[in-house]
């Protein structure tokens, strides 16, 4: 044995390609990297600016290799998934298939790629990776985050499909920053190319986004994070500051704007039971035909002069500058601030919204949105409290009789204070790990934010109709001598009834959209006022799935009794209006969701015009607009207005 020659074991043979693993070209890097200077080659390309990126083209040099690869890949099972942020089809991670050339692929990038990026980035790397496999279809998306969560030090990317351009979407966008650092707008697009590894440091202005894909061509590839030592104590993400507007004493003549039905005592006390209970209500036809055919001409309007809103991981659309509006919705605006519609909406609402010059100090912000393709918003999970300027409760306008007063605000652009979205960043350009909680520390608050109906309204047929009223039996004896020419029972009953939602069930293997088109295939909208047919949907069938309530509850007649309030977070009253939606589907939703259970949305809004929606949520409650694809031609219109106590 002694005399026996020591067996020399195989060199394990790299699939790397020759240049990657040279010392030419990682010399090249090292310098170009760490001075943060661009560079670029035929096999290699440094972006310096917003943030370091890093190409490597030809990264694996057999193409043989490349095809069992693509071919084991697409064997691997992958599921659709769906949320705010993303929209596309992911393999589970790939260490758990570790066979035959992705298991090679997956060894070479924790052992020869860990000690590679280590030695060359000087970034302090473990052992730990995480890679899938992702593909995005006709219409997918993964928009702006920046990684920045965990213990995540290097993102990548290994693109698998040849012959892609630039019209093909699917770009990887790189955001610059504010001085805030918040991402401002996309300065440089990377195309995909087959064959390359792209990967950049994970930090807190890393902002990218795969942008939409606009072909029917499958972007495939497989990405994932090298993972390091975790940073603790990460800085606070910058806040987005919010103006609120105080309320103008201007008298406003609501007649003049708003259908005679819902200023009438019994229908407007309906509409506040609704609202108690349901915590929300969706009024058809609220303004009068002339002025919202009026306001839908003006809100077309060349002169109108709009601005694009983010920052890019919160949203992206546009609103309206105040001074440009012409004269019809530049009074809508005074409207909607007046203390008149303040004390309307406290009928509606039973809110606190009517100042007492002491404690009662109400406030609200106004929005007008213009949304075309690629605008979205993206769920936000955290608001501050931010008080009313001095100046503005000092300087607030008074509207004169011709409604073109001075108003000394302006306009607040936004709706909520929000904090920056950082539970987005879970995702990468090609992400791994979707399906884990998006900032779990964050999100460890109360989600009760809808109050829950303390009785069972049940199952209503065709022979329960007058089970339905909104309003009780003493409410219709007071009606009976009302005298203003309404029988507002009637008519309440048919705009709006009550019908127990129910909670979208999704199966727990899947990740859930916040809403399904399917939801709104067999819904009709709510009735006309004049409209006395009282089988027709209308606000029950339009915002099923608004409700806590369990399906459980509903087959067994449950009652959720005894509702301790007590902690229910204080909340907003969000008022809507939407105009020009007649091109869009049932599915174009606004969706209110709680960020902790993301699953399910509690509330959709469909796009119908001159339907005035109110709905009471509380502060952790995110309005989420869903991403509108390259197929929307045109615009469309959102005013939000959020009235707080």
């Amino acid at each position: 044995m002694e005399n026996e020659e020591p067996v020399l074991k195989k060199p394990r043979q790299s699939i790397l390609s020759n240049h990657v693993e040279s010392v030419e070209l990682q010399e090249i890097f090292r310098k170009h990297w760490s001075n943060h200077v661009s560079f670029k080659a035929d096999n290699l390309e440094i972006v310096a600016e917003p943030f370091r990126v890093c190409k490597i083209s030809n990264f694996i040099k057999s193409e043989q290799f490349m095809e069992e690869l693509k071919s084991e890949l697409s064997e691997v099972q992958s599921k659709r998934i769906l949320l705010d942020l993303y929209q596309l089809e992911q393999t589970s991670d790939l260490g758990n298939h570790l066979v035959d050339s992705i298991e090679v692929f997956h060894r070479t990038f924790r052992t020869d790629m860990v000690s590679w990026m280590e030695k060359n980035t000087e970034i302090q790397l473990n052992s730990t990776i995480s890679m899938t496999g992702s593909c995005y279809y006709d219409t997918d998306y993964l928009l702006c985050h920046d990684d920045n969560m965990g213990d995540r030090k290097i993102a990548f990317i290994f693109y698998l499909m040849s012959n892609w351009t630039e019209s093909d979407g699917g770009t990887l966008d790189l955001f610059d920053t504010d001085e805030r650092g918040l991402p401002r707008k996309i300065v440089r697009s990377l195309v995909p190319e087959y064959n390359s590894l792209v990967f950049f440091e994970v930090s807190n202005h890393s902002y990218h986004q795969v942008a939409e894909i606009t072909s029917n061509l499958s972007r495939w590839s497989i990405n994932g994070w090298f993972h390091g030592p975790k940073v603790e104590n990460l800085p606070p993400r910058p806040q987005i500051e919010y103006k609120w507007l105080i309320p103008i004493d201007n008298d406003q003549d609501l007649t003049a704007w708003i259908t005679d039905t819902y200023l009438c005592p019994g229908i407007v006390a309906g509409i506040k039971e609704d609202v108690e209970k349901q915590s929300y209500a969706y009024i058809a036809q609220f303004l009068k035909a002339e002025v919202y055919e009026k306001l839908s001409k003006e809100i077309a309007d060349d002169s109108i002069k709009w601005k694009k809103l983010g920052p890019a991981n919160l949203r992206n659309y546009e609103v309206a500058d105040e001074t440009s509006l012409p004269g019809t919705l530049k009074k809508l605006y005074k409207l909607f601030r007046s203390l008149s519609f303040f004390q309307l909406l406290k009928n509606y609402t039973e809110l606190d919204l009517m100042p007492d010059g002491e404690n009662m100090k109400p406030r609200m912000t106004i929005e007008l949105q213009r949304w075309s393709k690629g605008c979205y918003t993206l769920i936000c999970d955290n608001y501050c409290d931010e008080d009313v300027d001095e100046e503005q409760i000092n300087g607030a306008g008074v509207e004169t009789a011709d409604g073109d007063g001075d108003d000394a605000d302006g306009v607040a652009g936004d709706e909520d204070t929000a904090d920056e979205n950082h539970e987005n960043d879970e995702a990468d350009d090609d992400k791994t790990n979707v399906n884990s909680s998006r900032g779990d520390d964050k999100l460890q608050r109360q989600c009760n934010f809808f109050k829950i109906m303390k009785i069972d309204r049940g199952t209503k047929t065709k022979n329960d109709k007058k089970d339905n009223k909104l309003i009780s039996d003493d409410n219709d004896a007071d009606n009976e001598n009302d005298d203003d020419g309404f029988d507002d029972d009637k008519v309440l009953r048919s705009i709006l009834k009550y019908k127990k939602p129910k909670v979208d069930k999704q199966d727990e293997s899947e990740e859930a959209s916040c809403s399904k088109s399917e939801d709104f295939s067999k819904r009709s909208p709510p009735l006309h006022p004049d409209s006395e047919d009282p089988d027709v949907s209308d606000i029950g069938d339009y915002l099923s799935g608004s409700s806590r309530c369990s399906d459980d509850n509903e087959d067994n007649g449950d009652e959720i009794d005894d509702y301790d309030d007590s902690n229910i977070e204080p909340g907003t009253l969000d008022v809507i209006m939407q105009f020009n939606t007649m091109h869009l589907s049932e599915s174009e939703t606004i969706d209110y969701l709680d960020p902790k259970e993301q699953d399910s949305a509690l509330i959709h809004i469909a796009p119908q015009d001159n339907h005035l929606c109110l709905v009471y949520k509380e502060l952790s409650t995110c309005r989420l607009h869903k991403y509108v694809n390259h197929y929307f031609e045109g615009y469309y219109y959102n005013l939000i207005c959020t009235y707080r106590e």
